[in-house]
């Protein structure tokens, strides 16, 4: 009797089912966006605005706000708040037999609320182009502890735009040009596509607007850069437009490369420059070795990435015409398809590769070693060779690994999968601490000291896609880090600064067993140790680095010296200044 009270009272199992697409929630919302700019399609005849659909988000609210992104109208030059856009209905909307409800947003021409909506809908596909299984396959974290990335629209009365982590928030000003025409950057595609890369790449890699190495801080430029060109091709309309319309080749491309062409004529006049910058250019990495800007040393990248995106485009073409005669301009059915499709295997090449670089710091020739051998593991057999127009464009710009003493991705070799200890793929992935527990028992494997505190950085695991929509077995990638301190010459020593910080480390990546798939290694060579002080010398001779404190973002030197807590400084790039249109 008593047994079977005892069984009464012992609750039944809860009933499993498997998941459903239905039990996933994105909200999506509509809005009327520019396409490029206000300028750039309505000087040649076109119309600038065109139909967006964003969204993937769990939530949509008036700002326009959702899950990852929040606008706030607040205007630091005269310092006044204005009211947000709420959306105006939800209506239903259906796609491929599919239907769903979008949240509209619309505004008239001119309005602080187009500025709103505009800003909010680039940044919000910005995010998703990363995010794509094409790309990281995998939700990207921001630099600082919340989930909000705050826009300002119209935050102050300058020529700029720039991305903030101490502010948590992208800057978007606003001015008059020389006939006295409003200009406001937050209503250019590239730029803020660009600023939001900034801040993407900074949630991926925080310690790169760390380093003192010109090519880091470079690095990023590239990356808005190389963002603004390829998001344009999420961009349904705008490619329909262009394939509809008597574009040739080179006025495609013109479109593509030349950013932010209404900000760069609003600076420069229409005689001086037609644009911010272009990606077309000829130079290659000898050439800015001593260059200090870090927008003119990012063109050497842009410069690959234009060169990468019309050899794929080209070699597609090539290969899939219908006979003698193709053009360009004919056949634009088939035209959008081939631009999408190859525009998608250069987001794979070229954006992919940053969840396998090192977490410290980034070189050009580094990253041109981890594209090329990211490309040859991903598609070895090069059916369609758009591989050899990857490596003629490394070569052309001087950053082929054969044209290197080095070789980054074998640098060191690698351990063998059957010596690594701790093989538990679910300790790995559950946190930081199982990460570390990896690495702890396999320091001699991967060339860590004993008497470092490595510290794990990121764990994070991908679903990516491979060619015609199948999904690839999940990685997972481990960052991981500890500090080399460089001493300053004794002349160069204050009593706020008298050394700097290298973050040797690596990032490693495994499969689903734990086989090493992929190692990135930066150890603390005497090579890295000279280059990082070089380059920290460089910035106390051009006294590039501001040790008082500062409020606000009024400082204008490159780098500020910040109190690490631990009794020392280490620098930041002042992204205030960096991104500065020149």
């Amino acid at each position: 009797m008593k047994a079977d009270t005892m069984k009464n009272r012992i609750s039944p199992a809860p009933r499993k089912r498997q998941f459903r697409r239905t039990d996933s929630f994105r909200a999506r919302a509509r809005a009327n966006v520019y396409l490029k700019d206000p300028l750039a399609l309505s000087s040649r005849g076109y119309f600038p605005v065109g139909e967006a659909i964003v969204g993937g988000d769990t939530s949509v609210a008036p700002g326009p706000t959702s899950s990852r992104f929040m606008v706030v109208d607040y205007d630091a030059t005269t310092d006044k708040v204005y009211a947000p856009t709420p959306p105006q209905r939800r209506t239903q909307y259906w796609s491929r037999g599919r239907g769903e409800y979008l949240y509209e947003f619309s505004a008239r021409q001119g309005t602080r609320q187009e500025a709103q909506i505009n800003a909010w809908a680039t940044a919000v596909e910005a995010l998703e182009l990363f995010q794509d299984p094409v790309v990281l396959g995998r939700e990207v974290p921001w630099a600082f502890d919340a989930n909000w990335l705050r826009i300002l629209p119209q935050g102050m009365y300058e020529a700029n735009a720039f991305y903030s982590r101490r502010t948590r928030a992208l800057h978007f000003g606003y001015f008059f040009d020389r006939d006295d025409r409003l200009i406001k950057t937050s209503l250019s595609h590239d730029i803020v596509t660009h600023e939001t890369a900034h801040a993407i790449l900074d949630g991926l890699r925080p310690y790169y607007l760390e380093s003192v190495h010109p090519d880091a801080v470079a690095f990023h430029e590239y990356v808005g850069d190389v963002a603004a060109m390829l998001s344009l091709f999420r961009q349904r309309e705008f490619i329909k437009q262009l394939v509809l319309l008597p574009v040739g080749k080179k006025d495609f491309f013109n479109l593509v490369t030349d950013l932010a062409p209404q900000v760069g004529q609003g600076l420069y006049g229409n005689a001086d420059r037609a644009a911010l910058r272009s990606a077309r250019n000829d130079l290659t990495y000898a050439r800015v070795e001593n260059e200090p800007d870090p927008h003119v040393r990012s063109q050497v990248l842009t410069g690959l990435a234009f060169d990468v995106l019309e050899g794929v485009v080209e070699q597609r073409l090539n290969d899939t015409r219908a006979g003698e005669g193709f053009k360009f301009e004919s056949k634009p059915q088939r035209l959008f398809a081939h631009l999408l499709a190859a525009a998608r295997h250069a987001m794979r090449m070229l954006l992919r590769p940053i969840d396998l670089l090192p977490p410290g710091n980034i070189t050009f020739p580094e990253y041109g070693s981890i594209v090329l051998a990211a490309d040859n593991q991903s598609t070895p057999g090069d059916s369609r060779g758009y591989r050899k127009v990857l490596e003629r464009a490394l070569r052309k710009r001087g950053l082929h690994p054969d044209q290197w003493e080095y070789q980054f991705y074998i640098e060191s070799d690698e351990p063998e999968n059957r010596n690594l200890r701790e093989r538990d793929i679910a300790m790995i992935r559950s946190s930081k601490v199982g990460a570390y527990r990896f690495l702890d028992a396999n320091r001699r494997a991967f060339q860590i000291p004993t008497d470092r505190d490595v510290r794990v950085v990121a764990v994070s695991t991908n679903r990516r896609e491979l060619d015609y929509g199948t999904l690839a077995v999940p990685e997972t990638m481990i960052q991981y880090v500890w500090e080399e301190r460089v001493s300053l010459p004794k002349d160069m020593r204050t009593s706020a600064l008298d050394h700097v910080v290298m973050r040797a480390g690596g990032t490693i990546t495994v499969d689903e067993s734990v086989n090493l798939v992929h190692w990135a290694n930066q150890p603390p060579t005497p090579r890295r140790l000279d280059d990082t002080r070089v380059s920290a010398m460089s910035l106390v001779r051009d006294r590039a680095i501001e040790t008082t404190p500062v409020r606000g973002l009024i400082n204008a030197r490159p780098f500020l010296a910040q109190n690490d807590g631990r009794g020392g400084m280490h620098l930041m790039v002042n992204t205030a200044r960096m991104h500065h249109p020149r």
